[in-house]
């Protein structure tokens, strides 16, 4: 987010949000790796509104994200009852996706090659560069800085979101206040 010109408080609830909303998804019986991808894209929903908010009506990203935080908050702890569960998947898909102790080294890893190709080598990253550096000066050259900088909130938000869901699975529990301000 930094690399856009953008700050992003919220990431820290979001990353509490999406193992609840993955968790409430496998209960209501679809398959696990369906309940991620669910909680994923909550993940992204948070953060389209923080764009869309951010950039189509010009509030400061730090008090749009400020104001998101305490809304995924309440809204965590609301659907959690205040209370941590338990992840129900075992397994293969938990060694995946935290369990194994390398398992979060590897999406680390994983992660931090891929984005930083992006970043350097592909035209999203360098309008990103582009509009971090200089939005004005960006703009004049025909990049879409609102769409450069709310999809590099969903992106926040979802990254943050799949942290919360490997947190989850290497722990074994939930917490509605993991991830904090």
């Amino acid at each position: 987010m930094l690399v856009s010109g953008e700050l992003d408080l919220s990431v820290g609830m979001v990353y509490a949000l999406t193992p609840f909303v993955m968790f409430f998804a496998a209960g209501a019986g679809l398959p696990v790796g369906l309940a991620v991808i669910v909680g994923l894209l909550a993940a992204g929903a948070v953060g389209l509104v923080n764009g869309v908010v951010t950039t189509v009506f010009g509030l400061p990203a730090f008090v749009t994200t400020l104001g998101t935080l305490f809304l995924v908050n309440g809204l965590t702890l609301t659907i959690s009852g205040g209370f941590p569960v338990q992840p129900t998947a075992s397994g293969t898909f938990t060694s995946l996706f935290g369990a194994s102790p390398l398992a979060e080294l590897g999406w680390a890893v994983l992660l931090a090659l891929v984005l930083q190709f992006v970043l350097n080598k592909t035209r999203w990253g360098l309008h990103t560069i582009g509009t971090g550096g200089n939005p004005v000066g960006a703009a004049e050259v025909g990049i879409k800085v609102r769409l450069i900088k709310t999809g590099n909130f969903v992106l926040c938000a979802a990254l943050g979101g799949f942290a919360g869901v490997l947190d989850a699975f290497r722990i074994g529990s939930i917490d509605p206040l993991a991830g904090g301000n």
